[in-house]
């Protein structure tokens, strides 16, 4: 099972365009995106790798933003969740336990669930979004499987500093444009339409989508007796 997902991981970063052409194909002929659990069980064994390495990417974060001229957090971050837990879920957290190492620990369970929350959601929003909107023909598997298996390259770079661009525009192609083309069905002119309706929203508002712990909720939470760290 393990080599048949770094074989999977290889092929997106590798040539996303065949391995969505091979997801059509298997499932034409075995019914593959019907297993809602392989993409699912996919995102979060590669997530792992994510959050096990939270200590190491939020200390050069951090020094990143320590030496920049204009320090702003959003530009190193790949992934609404990711921004999420610097921004909102850590300070919280601090607040109560007033200890760094302990509310960076346990913001680990805090990504992985919100990550994995968050795909299945975000995935009935598209799979709306390209069938009954766009009209493009597909099931609900089809867009868990273009939402995990597109958040990889956000997984792999969407943490390091000034990697948000390429990890962020590389995930939205494939869970916009190539999941709608390549598995929906529907033509490049409407499969680019969702990509820049997703561009748009990042201009008007980072935060508009892509966590489902709402940052703006967060907000509101009061913070414990070590305050803000």
């Amino acid at each position: 099972m393990t080599n048949v997902k770094l074989s999977e991981a290889w092929m997106i970063l590798a040539n996303p365009i065949g391995f969505f052409k091979g997801l059509l194909v298997e499932e034409e002929s075995h019914g593959r995106l019907r297993n809602l659990r392989r993409p699912i069980l996919f995102l979060a064994t590669f997530l792992i790798i994510y959050c096990v390495t939270i200590p190491v990417w939020i200390m050069i974060n951090d020094w990143v933003l320590g030496i920049s001229v204009i320090p702003i957090l959003d530009f190193h971050y790949g992934n609404q969740v990711f921004l999420a837990i610097h921004k909102d879920w850590f300070p919280l957290i601090y607040s109560y336990l007033g200890n760094t190492a302990s509310s960076w620990l346990l913001c680990i369970p805090v990504v992985y669930i919100d990550t994995i929350l968050t795909a299945p959601v975000f995935a009935l929003f598209l799979h709306i979004l390209y069938k009954h909107v766009l009209g493009g023909k597909g099931h609900y598997g089809y867009a868990l499987a273009g939402v995990c298996y597109g958040d990889l390259p956000s997984l792999l770079f969407g943490f390091l500093p000034f990697s948000a661009a390429i990890g962020l525009l590389w995930t939205g192609f494939l869970q916009f444009s190539a999941t709608a083309h390549y598995l929906y069905g529907l033509s490049w002119n409407r499969a680019l339409v969702p990509l820049i309706l997703f561009g748009f929203s990042l201009v008007i508002g980072w935060s508009l989508f892509g966590t489902v712990s709402p940052p703006g909720l967060l907000s509101q939470i009061a913070l414990g007796p070590y305050g803000y760290p």
